[in-house]
């Protein structure tokens, strides 16, 4: 029964090891490219295909409250530019960041991004409801853009759920090991 346990714990282990390296690697993405809104259209070279993320560096809090978009062109050809349903936050040399577009990249070389409708973006310091009310929509000038790598939603989630359960399962797994009277 102590070996059944025991590679149980193990198991979860293995789990709480993939699910670590997971949100390890969502928290130490690479950034491409610090942006403002007075350069716009801006022109940026993406080295390797993958998933990328426009962020909103100033804010804990972005919201689109009317038309503001953003689009991003490759030799003509326009790519899709989705708003995330799940914002991460993040600190980006000491100011709060918000991860608000994401775009997947498949080829490699010179992307144009141009910004639309740039009132249109609600950006606040807090992310408080409570205190939310109360502040004034940061201006433009205070607001600032990063280009980086990111992962999807779905990615992290189960990363998370790994390292979480993996975690409880590798404990249990060694108490009932080493003290199997517990399971009786």
């Amino acid at each position: 029964m102590e070996v059944i346990f025991l590679l149980i714990g193990i198991l979860g282990l293995v789990m709480f090891f993939f699910g670590m390296k997971t949100l390890i690697k969502k928290y130490r993405s690479r950034t491409i490219a610090e942006l403002n809104f007075t350069e716009n259209p801006s022109e940026i070279y993406i080295k390797k295909t993958g998933t990328y993320a426009v962020c909103i560096i100033g804010g804990g809090y972005a919201n689109n409250k009317g038309d503001f978009d953003l689009h991003i062109t490759n030799n003509g050809n326009k790519l899709d530019v989705l708003e995330k349903q799940m914002k991460f936050k993040f600190r980006h040399k000491g100011k709060l960041a918000t991860e608000f577009y994401h775009f997947e990249i498949k080829n490699m070389g010179k992307y144009k991004f141009e910004f639309k409708n740039i009132a249109d973006l609600e950006a606040k310091e807090s992310m408080l409801l409570s205190k939310r009310m109360f502040q004034n929509t940061l201006s433009v000038n205070n607001v600032g853009i990063v280009i980086k790598e990111t992962s999807s939603n779905t990615k992290f989630i189960i990363g998370l759920l790994m390292a979480v359960f993996g975690f409880n399962i590798a404990g249990l797994g060694i108490i009932l090991a080493f003290n199997p009277q517990l399971y009786m």
